[in-house]
């Protein structure tokens, strides 16, 4: 019984994956950004303001690939440049006005109905959802050096 729970747990964490990537498709597609730029977008949102280099070094992207995205955001008008206030040769990136009003209207509705669905659990099975969660993401992490260093056989 343990296992077959265990076994349908995966099966929905894998479908949940599956539907979180395709509501980030739509709403990449819906702002006319890629995945890529959304993804540098979310961690703008999630820190308020933050450096180019942080958001590189979350992402792993290149100073190259990091900077055509920026300007990607910035030119659609999202994400603005701002100087930093701790080092007069730096810059932040943050949200403008029409990206956090582009945000809530993607998101805000998604994250009451999240809201909803977990006021029905209790604080201990909260508590336990936070903790898999927590776990996931650390296993997560803990694996992507392991994958990265997988010699597979390449197309041909």
């Amino acid at each position: 019984m343990k296992n077959e729970i265990i076994q349908t747990i995966g099966q929905a964490v894998m479908l949940f994956q599956d539907a979180s990537e395709a509501f980030d498709d739509t709403a990449a597609e819906v702002m006319g950004l890629n995945r890529t730029d959304l993804k540098c977008l979310g961690i703008i949102f999630r820190n308020g303001s933050i450096s180019p280099s942080e958001i590189a070094r979350v992402t792993g992207l290149t100073r190259g690939a990091m900077t055509t995205a920026l300007d990607r955001i910035e030119k659609a008008g999202y994400a603005k440049r701002i100087p930093d206030p701790l080092d007069r040769r730096g810059i932040l990136l943050e949200l403008t006005k029409k990206g956090e009003s582009s945000i809530g209207s993607i998101w805000g509705p998604f994250i009451e109905v999240g809201k909803r669905n977990l006021s029905k659990y209790t604080l201990d099975e909260l508590k336990a959802i936070r903790q898999f969660l927590e776990d996931a993401k650390n296993a997560q992490f803990e694996h992507i050096e392991r994958v990265r260093k997988l010699k597979l056989p390449k197309r041909s």
